[in-house]
């Protein structure tokens, strides 16, 4: 026992000395006693926020979970959750966060904690680019009696079609994929869903002529979410978004992998 304890003190000794800020050295000491790796809940169904690539995770929120395991020096292991269980492991501890492109509103309606945002977001429209004038700035020729409108059954974007009482067809789909196949085959003039996901089918489909509008509908902040006990995560994530706010890399990482965003009316330099 007495060996081990001298070498404990030894490695505590070290890292003090290393030049680093207290800060990092206790990381570091702690995470040699809580090896325990950072479990981040993804649905990985939500391109470009959060899906698979092959075997593996991938998009924006990936990023910032390999980012946010750095900052706490604990290895990262990916656990896919489904959208409908996603809150329940996260309360029974299965997870340590989620990460997976979840509204503060959503969060906060399932007794969840949520970070500071990173990012708002909103329902907006796609649609073809001779049609922007008409729905790519804002809501009033999306209630006329002849547009016709996709979305996905019971979205946020349904809910906000149903407050705005359009006159117009309502055509709903299992997901936005089918919605943005149905515009391109023109059997609806426009499609609408949160501005992460119309961006990327605006992106993928652009050689289609498609455009992503460029009004938020509404607001929603997204944010990550954390049980309710566990202040010591939520201080480090905000800690860690602070840090990348601060030094640019924030900006960086939404230009990279949320397509248009880069001097929209999205980004955060507006």
């Amino acid at each position: 026992m007495r060996c081990l304890m001298t070498i404990l003190s030894f490695l505590f000794v070290v890292l003090m000395a290393n030049g680093c800020q207290q800060s990092s050295s206790m990381a570091r000491f702690n995470r040699f006693f809580d090896p325990r790796p950072l479990r981040v809940g993804m649905t990985l169904d939500t391109p470009p926020l959060t899906y698979k690539k092959g075997n593996s995770a991938a998009g924006l929120e990936m990023k910032f979970a390999a980012g946010l395991a750095d900052f706490v020096e604990r290895r990262l292991e990916v656990v896919a959750v489904s959208r409908e269980n996603m809150a329940k492991a996260l309360l029974n501890k299965q997870v340590d966060i989620l990460m997976t492109g979840l509204s503060v509103a959503d969060a906060r309606s399932q007794n969840l904690m949520t970070t500071d945002p990173y990012l708002l977001s909103g329902q907006i429209t796609l649609m073809h680019l001779d049609g922007y004038l008409l729905y790519g700035t804002g809501s009033r020729n999306l209630v006329t009696q002849d547009v016709r409108l996709g979305v996905v059954k019971d979205s946020k974007g349904d809910t906000l079609l149903k407050e705005l009482a359009t006159r117009g067809k309502i055509i709903h789909f299992v997901s936005p994929a089918k919605g943005a196949e149905a515009l391109i085959a023109g059997h609806i003039d426009v499609f609408l869903a949160d501005l992460p996901t119309v961006t990327y089918y605006a992106a993928r489909y652009i050689d289609k002529g498609l455009t992503p509008g460029s009004t938020l509908l509404t607001k929603e902040p997204l944010a990550w979410a954390v049980h309710p006990k566990n202040d010591k995560l939520l201080a480090a994530a905000n800690s860690y978004l602070t840090s990348l706010e601060q030094n640019g890399e924030l900006q960086k990482i939404l230009e990279q992998e949320i397509p248009f965003y880069r001097n929209t009316a999205y980004s955060l330099k507006q």
